[in-house]
């Protein structure tokens, strides 16, 4: 699978999308209103849950590319368009904040007045690597239409479809990409379907292999039936098995059924009631119902009004669920749920994540019996990106910091260089330095020469060999794991993959873990280690059984983990630890406030897993500089030498410790009572800043 990702996201603009998100609840006194003008609508989480997946992938790798395409925009902008009023992605920006709510739309008409020669309505930021003038331009997307024009807006979910799969065919086609197109859209305006024009891009979607992902906001919860290539052959293998689509109706008879109760003209009649007309009696008898004529009018057209809406949204979910089915894509029905985390269920964040690339090396097995094994890292420590340094670039004349067109600050890469001088303060030249160790108060030259014979006594190729056996506790109670961890599997050879299968399960079902020596890499230094059976793909059920289920064939199985050991001169100096005073031993009811502390706070099954978590400082780092790339710095504050202040970086990053996650908040308030005996019991002292010069370590009396 190739390692670069195309994402083309079609976001609906539509009035409809104005509308609160999550809906709010009805209240007699006006809250609603309220908060329908505070809280985020579907719009604005639509835009976040895409910049989240974008920004995501621009930390990830920097041949990630992504495009955005922007439904009902009033204004037409894209690839395919001849008549153009906007010229770059500043100028998609500056559209959206003149034109919100479809005012100075007039400025964006071509000179006969129309919208457009071919598509019109959609704009789009091209696909491309993403930059911070086009995540600028996505931030400002706002609804440009009102309810005087929408009817006559066009751009709808076909449009942005079929634009969204010629700019993935003119940008990747014939490259090695993971190709997908994310739909967000409420799906509550009309849409055209021209058949021959979308089968035909559907089936260029599916000779591309396009993922296509739907975040339907309102919609039924369904489950993509499996695309279906040939019926005939699809009914004998099935046989009598049935896909389900939960919420959608398939009968034939209901597809075209319009709303149950349609109103008709009033009537005449003695009390001045109006009578209605029920669909589906079979003698058309007339109903008659109580109220004023004028009011139930307006209700009756309202409540037409109404069902006519919802009719066209279920008919464009249908559509939708018929297009995912070809393209063996997914609908997410999102009734309430957060965009950003309901779409990263299908493109989970991996900004924080290396790629880990198996390397063939020799495995001992036991003496005489050595099989090819494929390594590969499991873990690996994660730091914060180091800052590039460059050099602002000055105008000669003015003695100002130069700009570009977009008003960034112009800058040159910098080298570093380091020099040497003697006592005399003179330059040494290269070819008289040389490098020396340290030994007691003198220095002993060493040569490279010198460094290579060392290094010969060890030279081999990259191979792991077993020593022996050890019960597994006893290496898993001493806490003195270290390094990353790596993956051994057979690789491409089955006969290595059945021997490490084997002796995966062997050391499972014993207790016990190999004792190994490692060279990671040709002629590296050796390593000891644990050898720890593995097995993924398998099912955990209450049972317990492991077995391996359907879904994981071919892609679980068993394989073996190593984990480094220390050696004597890896452990940090430790004294004995001497045996505590009397006085703080405590009794039957300390220990018992212990218990209850413990079993308050106490996790949750799968709650809270460190491999689950981001790195926060990580995470904050990345918002820091997402933060600043969409809204850039002022002049003043880019040169200033001081840099910014803290509460404004702290603003920027968002920062969240692991205190202030929900699980432990939660843990906290439940465990309230017993840490306030755990305190009564054990008082704490107020920390001296006098006493910070009196440190000890640990071990120390």
């Amino acid at each position: 699978m190739a390692g670069k990702e195309a994402v083309v996201f079609v976001l609906d603009a539509n009035l409809t999308m104005d509308a609160p998100y999550p809906s709010p609840p009805a209240s007699e006194d006006g809250a609603s209103a309220l908060a329908s003008q505070t809280s985020s609508t579907r719009l604005t989480q639509a835009k976040d849950a895409a910049l989240a997946t974008i920004i995501d992938l621009m930390w990830h790798s920097k041949t990630h590319e992504a495009g955005v395409v922007v439904l009902r925009a009033g204004a037409t902008h894209h690839h395919l368009s001849e008549l153009e009023r906007i010229d770059d992605e500043a100028g998609v920006g500056k559209f959206f904040r003149r034109c919100g709510g479809g005012a100075k739309l007039e400025k964006y008409k071509h000179d006969d007045g129309s919208d457009g020669d071919v598509f019109p309505n959609l704009v789009e930021l091209e696909l491309g690597r993403p930059s911070p003038p086009m995540l600028r331009a996505m931030r400002d997307i706002q609804c440009t239409i009102n309810a005087s024009i929408a009817s006559n807006v066009q751009g709808d979910l076909c449009d942005g479809l079929i634009l969204a799969a010629d700019a993935l065919h003119r940008r990747t086609a014939g490259k090695k990409y993971n190709r997908k197109i994310v739909i967000i859209s409420d799906a509550e305006h009309e849409v055209e379907v021209n058949g021959e024009q979308l089968q035909c891009v559907l089936d260029g979607l599916n000779k591309m292999e396009v993922q296509l992902i739907v975040v339907g906001i309102g919609f039924e919860p369904v489950v993509v039936p499996p695309k279906i290539e040939d019926d005939s052959d699809d009914e004998q293998q099935n046989g009598n098995e049935e896909v389900v689509a939960i919420g959608v109706d398939d009968s034939d008879d209901d597809s075209d059924k319009m709303p149950e109760a349609v109103a008709s003209k009033p009537t005449e009649a003695d009390n001045g009631d109006v009578l209605v007309k029920e669909e589906g009696n079979p003698d058309e008898m007339l109903v008659k119902e109580e109220g004023n004529p004028d009011e139930m009018l307006v209700e009756d057209a309202v409540k037409q009004e109404n069902d006519i809406g919802l009719l066209i949204k279920r008919e464009n979910e249908k559509l939708l669920l018929s297009v995912a089915q070809e393209t063996g894509g997914c609908i997410l029905a999102a009734n309430g749920t957060n965009l950003t985390e309901l779409l990263q269920t299908k493109l989970p964040q991996r900004a924080g994540m290396t790629k880990s690339v198996g390397k063939k090396s020799e495995f001992r097995i036991a003496p005489d019996i050595t099989v090819v094994a494929k390594a590969a890292k499991l873990t690996d420590k994660k730091n914060l990106p180091t800052t590039l340094k460059e050099a602002y670039q000055y105008d000669p004349e003015t003695g100002k910091p130069l700009r570009d067109g977009a008003g960034e600050l112009m800058t040159q890469p910098t080298k570093t260089y380091t020099y040497h001088y003697d006592e005399e303060e003179n330059e040494v030249a290269f070819d008289k330095r040389t490098d020396a160790y340290r030994y007691g108060s003198d220095l002993i030259p060493v040569g490279k020469m010198d460094l290579q014979g060392i290094n010969a006594a060890f030279s081999g190729p990259a191979s792991i060999e077993t020593l022996g056996y050890l019960d597994r506790a006893t290496v898993e109670s001493s806490n003195l794991l270290m390094g990353p961890a790596y993956a051994f599997t057979g690789g491409d050879s089955k006969k290595s993959r059945a021997a490490i299968a084997a002796l995966s399960q062997a050391l499972e079902e014993t207790g016990k873990v190999g004792l190994c020596r490692v060279v990671r890499t040709k002629n590296g230094e050796p390593k000891i280690g644990a050898m720890f059976p593995k097995r993924e793909g398998r099912n955990d059920d209450d049972d317990g059984d492991g077995s391996l289920g359907p879904e994981a064939k071919g892609k679980g199985g068993r394989y073996l983990a190593f984990l480094e050991l220390p050696f004597a001169d890896d452990l940090s100096q430790l004294e004995e630890r001497q045996t505590l005073p009397t006085e703080w031993q405590g009794d039957y009811k300390d220990v018992r406030v212990c218990d209850d502390l413990i079993d308050s706070m106490m996790l949750p099954d799968d709650e809270f897993r460190s491999e689950k978590i981001s790195f926060p400082a990580l995470k904050a780092h990345q918002q820091m500089v997402a933060h600043f790339a969409m809204n850039p710095l002022s002049e003043e504050e880019e040169m200033d030498k001081e840099g910014l202040a803290e509460e404004k970086i702290a603003e920027a990053s968002r920062a969240k410790p692991l205190a202030e996650f929900d699980v432990v908040k939660a843990l906290s308030k439940r465990a309230a009572s017993q840490i306030d005996s755990f305190v009564d019991k054990f008082p704490l002292a107020e920390h001296k800043p006098e006493d910070d010069k009196k440190r000890k370590f640990w071990g120390e009396s």
